[in-house]
């Protein structure tokens, strides 16, 4: 009865995850379609796609649902990396291009290993399907915290309102805590299907993995969709100057050139 209980927890945890990822994917399709910002649409793009598989999977409820949510997931992380390398990388000297090969590359061997284990479960293809699972998460959001990360250290000592530099700040912090949430899988039964509420290490699993998901998505949908009264606590003592207003693109465009002449100079 507890394990069910807990486990319906983790389930509405895990809905929380994805509506909130959700609606920041849509949020920042219409910006990136007002803005006409290909880099937001990316993001907004790999943020609607993933919860799309995640019902769908629950829709098909028969293992091949997993290689279906695995196809949409592996779209969104995809994007994600474009996100990061338009955003942060373009035009000039990084590992931008390297990076998104090899996490293309480990997608691919995901969507293998997950086909494989749609037709039978062993322990040798999901150990192995989870240690490539590990650097291809470290990738995706590493990669995504260190870049927005690198952006903070520029736009803190801009006169720029303080809480666009907490948005950096606060993605950076929280895609570094999600490139941890494929460590659970390792201790999840590979003869059982994540989450089965029959076990209770599956479904603690499941927990952990959503507790992660929830803190990322809801802290990214503070950090795109800050609402006024956060913005105005965050910049109570600031000074408003109306010459150095940014627009969203003017402030990317002025952390990609600092960024860029970092790069040149070396100090990267």
């Amino acid at each position: 009865m507890y394990l069910e209980i807990l486990f319906w927890i983790f389930v509405t945890l895990l809905l929380l995850f994805l509506s909130t990822l959700f609606i920041v994917g849509i949020f920042l399709l219409i910006k990136g379609i007002q803005r006409k910002m290909v880099d937001l649409l990316c993001l907004g793009i790999g943020f609607t796609v993933i919860p799309i598989g995640f019902v769908g999977n629950f829709i098909l409820n028969i293992e091949s649902g997993y290689l279906f949510q695995e196809i949409f997931i592996t779209i969104g992380f995809i994007l994600a990396v474009i996100f990061t390398n338009l955003t942060f990388h373009k035009n000039r000297k990084s590992p931008a291009k390297l990076i998104l090969i090899v996490v293309i590359v480990l997608a691919i061997i995901q969507l293998i290993f997950h086909g494989m284990m749609a037709i039978e479960r062993n322990p040798l293809i999901y150990y192995l399907k989870v240690s490539f699972d590990l650097p291809y998460n470290f990738l995706v959001f590493n990669w995504m915290a260190w870049s927005f990360y690198s952006a903070y250290k520029i736009v803190k000592s801009q006169d720029i309102e303080p809480w666009i530099k907490v948005r950096y700040r606060l993605i950076s912090i929280l895609s570094f805590i999600m490139s941890f949430h494929g460590i659970p899988e390792f201790f999840q039964p590979y003869d059982i299907l994540w989450g089965s509420p029959s076990n209770i290490i599956s479904v603690l699993v499941f927990g952990t993995t959503a507790v992660l998901a929830v803190i990322f998505s809801v802290g990214f949908f503070f950090a795109w969709i800050m609402p006024n009264w956060l913005k105005k606590y965050l910049n109570r003592n600031y000074q408003t100057v109306k010459d150095s207003e940014y627009t969203e693109e003017e402030l990317m465009n002025l952390i990609r050139k600092q960024l860029a002449e970092r790069g040149n100079n070396g100090n990267n």
